[in-house]
């Protein structure tokens, strides 16, 4: 399953998009492993990174937790859909809003990611012109 290449979304953020869909309609259920970031680099044709990426936002927005050597998980119970987008980390724990430099440093790794996202797209497009073996 590859994302749409004609969104003007990052693909990070299709991934999170697809995976909070999941999870709000039941399909992933609370206390249930996610994904790992390499399922979803395969399931979705996309670098490592972006799917690292993809789950640091649903962990910013406290749908999913990390347990070190064992994965992620979704959060039990769930937040609310408007904690969610605000940004809150009830279900990680710390039940206060993330700091004006974490909050900073996201959007600035969000924007490093988009970044490399269209390059490599660029890459892959210009390895498809200049293969000879493609022609």
């Amino acid at each position: 399953m590859s994302l749409p290449k004609d969104s003007d979304t990052p693909p990070y953020r299709l991934v999170a998009e697809e995976l909070r869909r999941q999870i709000r309609t039941g399909r992933i259920k609370p206390g249930e492993r996610v994904p790992s970031s390499r399922d979803l680099e395969a399931r979705y044709e996309i670098a490592n990174m972006t799917a690292r990426s993809a789950l640091r936002v649903l962990r910013d927005e406290g749908l999913i937790y990390s347990m070190p050597g064992r994965g992620n998980f979704v959060a039990d119970p769930l937040p609310s859909e408007a904690d969610s987008k605000a940004g809150t980390r009830e279900a990680a724990g710390n039940g206060r809003m993330p700091t004006p430099e974490y909050v900073e440093l996201s959007e600035r790794l969000d924007d490093i990611t988009a970044r490399l996202d269209s390059l490599l797209q660029v890459f892959q497009q210009l390895g498809g012109i200049t293969d000879p073996k493609k022609k």
